[in-house]
């Protein structure tokens, strides 16, 4: 039952920018934008259930929450959830009540599996999912490189010593986007993810959704989206977003196809991303990482990336 003078419903597309600032207040250093999130709910794949919920008090917007499937980790009967709740208006039953509504509505697809994650600084999230049943399944360090501490001259000469084994660096603003080019990122992109480490066995997207979020992205930034390539095939990537309102860049996928590993272009490919966002007077680039990723972990280190405190993800087993 609701405390009085509450309720939770449905969201509506004017809530975009309710939430936004929602978000602000409760992770001040996390600045995303309407059209990020109007984005992400237009491209999702159709197989994914999804809903977004409002928590109101006194018509005043003091929550969201969502469930959610990821088309990269799908299966019809396993779900995702989050909620958060106002400064303002924490400790009063919000968050609980927000969490049991949407489960609730989960109930009707019977799931044998839910997911949830929440950065460890925020101790009445990690309490509330601990008290109902969810462990621990994995963390994800959250790191930032402040781009006027960084030193070039460090790494000077990397680049052409990849160049005289054959290797070349180059970005998506630098070459020809054909339709074989758009294929081979795809590939190269997929290839990549199935070996991130995640809780749950990756599942491939959908191609045409793929280049849709890539290229159609509003936080799309060519110049940062770095590929290594041998002899005209692609073989690394480290795409990097750009966050208007922070002023920074964020590293989505870094990665080296096997066989083409242990060379010093993941390296490299940060390196040139960092160059680029010092010369397009960005403040920062973040990321963020598998706490078990021991390799891209010791390279961002190694790089003078400063650790944040991790989000730690959650699951809640019902059917084995």
């Amino acid at each position: 039952m609701a405390t009085e003078g509450t309720k939770i419903r449905k969201f509506k597309d004017l809530d975009y920018p309710e939430i936004v600032k929602l978000e602000e207040e409760v992770y001040p250093d996390k600045k995303e934008s309407v059209e990020s999130y109007r984005f992400r709910d237009k491209n999702r794949a159709e197989k994914c259930k999804h809903q977004r919920f409002i928590v109101e008090k006194d018509s005043h917007v003091i929550g969201h929450g969502f469930y959610t499937q990821w088309e990269g980790s799908y299966h019809p009967r396993k779900f995702f959830v989050y909620g958060l709740i106002h400064p303002d208006h924490q400790g009063n039953g919000h968050g609980t009540e927000l969490y049991q509504h949407i489960i609730g509505e989960l109930e009707k697809f019977d799931p044998i599996k839910i997911e949830a994650h929440v950065r460890e600084d925020k101790e009445r999230g990690v309490e509330l999912l601990k008290k109902r049943g969810f462990e621990e399944a994995m963390r994800m360090w959250e790191s930032e490189l402040e781009i006027e501490d960084f030193d070039l001259n460090e790494y000077e000469g990397l680049e052409e010593k990849l160049r005289k084994e054959g290797f070349e660096l180059t970005s998506l603003a630098e070459i020809e986007i054909d339709e074989d080019t758009k294929r081979e990122m795809y590939e190269l992109h997929e290839d990549i993810m199935e070996d991130v480490p995640m809780p749950d066995e990756y599942t491939r997207q959908d191609y045409d959704r793929f280049i849709e979020r890539t290229f159609n992205h509003p936080e799309h930034f060519p110049e940062g989206y770095i590929l290594a390539l041998k002899e005209d095939e692609f073989v690394g990537m480290s795409s990097h977003w750009k966050k208007e309102k922070e002023n920074s860049l964020f590293t989505g996928l870094t990665g080296v196809r096997k066989g083409y590993r242990g060379k010093g272009i993941a390296t490299a490919m940060k390196v040139k991303a960092i160059k680029i966002a010092e010369e397009k007077g960005f403040d920062k680039i973040k990321t963020m990482n598998e706490t078990g990723n021991e390799d891209i972990l010791h390279i961002n280190q190694k790089l003078g990336f400063e650790k944040k405190p991790a989000w730690i993800d959650f699951e809640k087993v019902l059917e084995e």
